[in-house]
């Protein structure tokens, strides 16, 4: 299972790779309907490989429920975002080098009371263009679309966005409504993951394949 997760998580690489073949470099959204389908999971696999590429960051822009740090042993006390959109740390203080992968990261910092505004203020959107400047590719985590808006403010700094789908969990009509309020802030869906899928139900793939199709965006297997 590891193996085919992997496989689709370098076909999401060198799809992003080829979707923004004209741009020097690129900040890349990862987001879900809700919580637990996986899309921290997706965001540090595809940070791994694009990794293995060329200079990488990955942001835990989940200001509500950060998870980042976690998968890592960052301390809850490491200061990160949050700290660097109300500037008070600076960016070495709130970068954490993974030895293994050899990627940077930069986890959510303080817990905000007030996690909207500082994404949609130019504190973080000057900070993702700096960062594009300094990494080949930047791969932000972000909150599930059906509780808060976050995604949404946090797109337009971004250039593409990657939307993560647990199989047989998350309904169509929930799904729609995430897809719909990234088209109506005027950005387009590079990509939806199919995670957790069980290969040994063939008809999952055919199920979820049309209501892709109808929308024009390319599925990935994973898992």
């Amino acid at each position: 299972k590891y193996h085919q997760f992997s496989e689709a998580v370098r076909t999401l690489r060198t799809s992003l790779s080829l979707m923004n073949i004209e741009k020097q470099n690129q900040a890349i959204l990862v987001t879900s309907s809700v919580p637990k389908e996986g899309k921290t999971t997706v965001s540090i696999n595809l940070a791994f490989a694009l990794g293995q590429l060329d200079s990488t960051i990955l942001i835990d822009a989940d200001l509500r429920r950060p998870s980042v740090g976690k998968r890592f042993g960052v301390p809850n006390y490491q200061p990160g975002l949050s700290n660097l959109t109300m500037r008070t740390h600076s960016l070495r203080e709130c970068l954490v080098h993974d030895e293994q992968s050899g990627i940077d990261i930069i986890g959510a910092g303080s817990i905000p009371s007030n996690p909207q505004e500082l994404l949609a203020g130019d504190g973080f959107k000057k900070l993702i263009a700096y960062l594009k400047k300094q990494y080949k590719y930047v791969v932000v985590d972000t909150a599930p679309t059906q509780a808060v808006s976050d995604a949404m403010v946090v797109s337009k700094s971004c250039d593409s966005v990657i939307y993560v789908v647990k199989a047989d969990s998350t309904g169509e009509k929930m799904i729609r409504n995430g897809l719909g309020r990234f088209l109506q802030v005027g950005h387009r869906v590079d990509g939806v993951i199919l995670n957790q899928v069980d290969l040994r139900r063939s008809d999952v793939a055919e199920r979820y394949g049309g209501f892709y199709d109808q929308y024009g965006y390319n599925s990935e297997g994973s898992k």
